[in-house]
């Protein structure tokens, strides 16, 4: 019995098979569009993007890797950031080694080539550029990474080094606000010095370029672009803490409106902002070094006798001769006649003659022997190698 009608078996049958079939249908179709939702499968039509959006605050996000680099005595990279119709075009300083936002206005892709810093020993980077596609800042984005290929101080000429120090000069003239007034100043002084550190630099001409540079950083410049730059801070919460606004908490999606909820480190601060309370580690690599003993260096310079030629005469001895037998009797010129007469002989008389017993000859006299003499090459000198890197803060190695 159901409403007050009486139905058979059957007819209760199928009337529940009915059922069940339309549940799964509205079932299954909301769990089609909540999977959608998360998947992003769903193929309902995108919505368009409107124009609002696309003027809303968008960032470039890029990391730029630098081996080497070091936050306190490395000069920071100066980006160089245009569009393709020239509208946007301006000059940026940034960190190496973690994730910065820049904030640009509009989407679009931008063109970012980087003058490549340089260290405290004098070496820097091969200059690299990039197409960066702007985003909205969601703290999520990965952002474009930029490997700069260091470049030794010693295989650096002076005109690479006086390049770098004009590019600087340049790159103030059209230089936001991290380039303008006293930071501009410290920014070209920072190259100066670093670049003047390098033997190879010229450094009357460095100086030159420097202090055009922070003159013109000095000039007023009201109309100095401001897209700050800023740590990207990845936040895996999804929401973050906008110091600017009334409330707290917001989601990192949401947008402040009509510009007077930026944060407290947006355009009003004119310098470089923070925009997460949760501060990722970043390593301060500090060079580990050990010292190198190297040896004198000598040449054996050898140096030949000295002598002279001395002539020793013949020597000749006096002999004498039988004038009958022609022998030679010098030992006893009178025995020898005796004993001839008494045997018969005619030996009688005899003459003398000299006889050479020694051939005169040259002899070469030593007045000083040869010898070898240690010559010094150069001097015994250390040097200081370094070995590899350790992070000042947590202990890590490289």
């Amino acid at each position: 019995m159901l409403f007050g009608r009486e139905f058979s078996r059957k007819q209760v049958c199928v009337a529940g098979a009915g059922i069940l079939c339309a549940a799964l249908l509205i079932g299954g179709g909301a769990y089609a569009i909540s999977h959608a939702s998360w998947t992003g499968d769903s193929n309902a039509p995108a919505v368009s993007q409107s124009k609002d959006d696309e003027k809303q605050d968008m960032v470039l996000t890029l990391e730029v890797k630098a081996d080497g680099w070091d936050a306190d005595t490395s000069t920071p990279i100066i980006a160089h950031i245009e569009d393709a119709d020239g509208e946007v075009d301006f000059y940026t300083a940034i960190a190496a080694n973690k994730q910065v936002t820049v904030e640009i206005g509009e989407s679009g892709t931008y063109s970012v080539t980087l003058i490549p810093p340089v260290n405290a020993d004098g070496s820097t980077y091969k200059a690299a550029s990039s197409k960066v596609k702007a985003g909205k800042d969601d703290k999520k984005t990965n952002g474009t990474v930029i490997t700069l290929e260091k470049v030794d101080a010693g295989k650096l000429t002076k005109d690479d080094l006086t390049a770098i120090a004009k590019d600087v000069a340049a790159a103030v003239k059209k230089g936001d606000s991290t380039l303008t007034g006293d930071k501009g100043a410290a920014v070209a002084k920072k190259f100066e010095d670093n670049i003047k550190k390098n033997p190879n630099a010229d450094a009357d001409a460095v100086e030159k370029e420097s202090e055009k540079a922070q003159e013109t950083a000095k000039e007023d410049k009201s109309d100095a672009k401001t897209p700050e730059t800023s740590d990207n801070k990845k936040n895996d919460s999804g929401s973050k803490n906008d110091s600017g606004n009334n409330g707290s908490g917001n989601k990192s999606d949401s947008k402040p409106s009509g510009g007077s909820g930026n944060s407290s480190s947006g355009s009003s601060s004119g310098g470089s902002s923070k925009k997460d309370d949760t501060t990722a580690h970043q390593h301060n690599w500090v060079a580990q070094t050990k010292t190198v003993h190297h040896d004198a260096q000598y040449k054996t310079v050898h140096h030949d006798a000295v002598t002279h030629q001395v002539w020793h005469d013949p020597v000749t001895e006096e002999h004498y001769i039988c004038n009958q037998c022609g022998a030679d009797i010098t030992s006893d010129p009178w025995g020898h006649i005796n004993n001839s007469l008494m045997n018969g002989g005619n030996c009688g008389s005899y003459h003398s003659i000299y006889v050479t017993v020694k051939q005169g000859y040259s002899e070469t006299v030593t007045d000083e022997a040869a010898w070898d003499e240690q010559v010094l090459v150069s001097k015994a000198w250390d040097e200081t190698v370094t070995t590899g890197y350790k992070c000042s803060s947590c202990g890590a190695t490289k």
